[in-house]
């Protein structure tokens, strides 16, 4: 091989003199001194990072504060709000579609409407945020026809019903049970009443039973044949506390009954789950603090066997179990429960098997912040697993490439949780 002339070699020094000089002023490949300042930062993974144990799978991706999530009566789809809008999207797929665009909609949550089309929740103007006693705020109920996979659904938008307190679908889907109130104007000092409507469809009349509830309803579930309303409701006894009761209504024609009235002082955590063997709620008992308030303590999962009047601990979860969220299977023979098995526990899914009365944790939590809201958990209409919100305990500070407005700092994410 003949040598490189002089010339050449002088030539390609020279080059790469020039490279290096100007990487030095750009300040890539810097690790030190002020140049290190224009450093471009590479965007962060779009997946979650998953501490709560193998088989977990990621639902959602992306930056944002993710809650009340849905899977869709096929099975394909799931919604769930973010950031105040409600999206849906594919089950496995990244990408999402909004619903409704509006600025100040602030959606609450979303429900799977038979029909495959969706019933959002959205605040009425100037109702505030409920009473300090746990009773929510009307809001209106709307529905969205989906166009297919359009990107666009927001032409397609209308109300089912005003002055709603609760809502409520069966675990599996099916049609939607509704709380509206029927009150005087606010400000009155009459008793608070409502009534109890059912949604069978975006185009379909609603379904208005005329029984009035008495005392505010503070929660409403479905049970999983699509049978029964189940709410919580607080009477004022004309004492120093209320009492909070529990009340069934047949979806078929109204009829109610009161399934226990609880003991003084205790109140109800989230709606009422209707079972195979009995009525499962999480509960706690409300002590005066030295402010002169009010202040739960841990609460628990209790029950109400059928025929019985009064709730009982349920053993099987463990004296020290900590329960916060509980939703019942579309089976109604499992129940899904948020919670720790102590108070110095981590938080973790578990599943209640109510035939055997044995808990099994479905999720392993290392350093995962789960919440706790009850709307915050799901299952898939064939109960094979369960969706849940998470977002992953940061110990030190985190860089983004994006601007600081374009970021929100609950970072939550859906997640699959197989449960059998």
């Amino acid at each position: 091989m003949r040598p490189s002339s002089p010339r050449r070699t002088l030539t390609t020094l020279i080059a790469i003199l020039l490279i290096l000089a100007l990487t030095a002023l750009s300040g890539c490949g810097s690790v030190t001194g002020p140049a290190q300042e224009g450093v471009s930062i590479p965007p962060v993974s779009s997946g979650p990072v998953t501490d709560l144990g193998p088989g977990v799978r990621p639902l959602s991706f992306g930056p944002g504060d993710k809650s009340s999530p849905r899977v869709s009566p096929s099975g394909e789809r799931v919604a769930f709000v973010l950031d105040g809008y409600v999206v849906d999207k594919a089950l496995y797929s990244q990408g999402f579609r909004p619903l409704i665009t509006a600025s100040d909609f602030g959606a609450e949550y979303a429900e799977w409407l038979p029909d495959g089309d969706l019933a959002i929740s959205s605040p009425e103007v100037g109702t505030g945020g409920g009473d300090t006693e746990g009773t929510p705020a009307p809001s209106s109920l709307l529905g969205v026809r989906l166009k297919g996979d359009s990107q666009d659904s927001s032409s397609s938008v209308h109300t089912l019903a005003e002055n709603v307190i609760a809502v409520s679908a069966a675990p599996g889907g099916g049609d939607i049970a509704a709380v509206v109130s029927a009150s005087p104007d606010p400000g009155s000092t009459a008793e608070a009443t409502s009534r109890l409507v059912l949604l069978q469809g975006s185009e379909k009349p609603m379904k208005v039973f005329l029984r009035e509830i008495k005392g505010p309803v503070t929660s409403l579930s479905v049970s999983p044949d699509g049978r029964l309303a189940v709410l919580a409701s607080r009477r004022d006894t004309g004492r120093v506390k209320s009492r909070f009761e529990i009340l069934t209504y047949r979806l078929s024609d109204g009829w109610g009954r009161r399934v226990a009235r609880l003991p003084k002082g205790m109140e109800i955590l989230g709606a009422p789950q209707w079972t195979q063997r009995g009525v499962y709620f999480v509960g706690g008992e409300v002590n005066g603090t030295a402010e002169g308030g009010e202040n739960p303590t841990t609460y628990t999962l209790y029950r109400i066997p059928e025929g019985s009047r009064g709730p009982e601990p349920v053993r099987g979860v463990g004296e020290d179990f900590v329960a916060a969220s509980i939703s019942v299977s579309p089976d109604g023979g499992r129940l899904a429960i948020i919670g720790r098995r102590n108070p110095g526990s981590p938080t973790n899914l578990y599943v209640l098997d109510l035939a055997s009365d044995t808990l099994n944790a479905a999720t392993t939590n290392e350093s995962m912040e789960i919440k706790t809201n009850p709307r915050d958990l799901a299952w898939y209409p064939d109960g094979s697993s369960v969706v849940l919100v998470a977002r992953g305990a940061f110990s030190g500070p985190e860089v983004y490439d994006a601007p600081a407005k374009a970021l929100s700092a609950a970072f939550y994410s859906l997640y699959e949780v197989r449960v059998g």
